[in-house]
């Protein structure tokens, strides 16, 4: 065998890039999870700032909250100059990246 022979060679540049071709996999599936996460819990509050429009009570506010961003969101209605502010976060934990907050917001009219 000489140092000229290059049989093998490709079987570690790729075992030299598979970490990073795994991590950059890791981190996409991440950064999905994450949007899924995002959209959910802004179409929870889209839908109980919709609810308190209609003149719903609180209780069926929450209710649909509850039901699009699930039972670990935290939910805060308020009302301030002559709006009814409704506040969604959730906690989302990565094996990768650990813990993040997320935050969805709408807002209506009080009628």
């Amino acid at each position: 065998m000489s140092f000229s022979d290059e049989s093998g060679s490709s079987t570690a540049e790729f075992a030299v890039l598979l970490p990073a071709v795994a991590m950059m996999l890791s981190l996409g599936l991440c950064l999905g999870v994450v949007g899924i996460q995002q959209i959910q819990v802004q179409q929870a509050a889209g839908a109980m700032a919709r609810e308190l429009a209609r003149g719903e009570d609180d209780a069926t506010a929450r209710a649909s909250g509850v039901r699009l961003a699930g039972s670990q969101a935290r939910f805060s209605l308020s009302t301030a100059n002559g709006y009814w502010q409704v506040h969604v976060s959730k906690s989302v934990s990565l094996p990768i990246v650990g813990s993040l907050q997320i935050h969805g917001q709408a807002s209506v009219a009080v009628e």
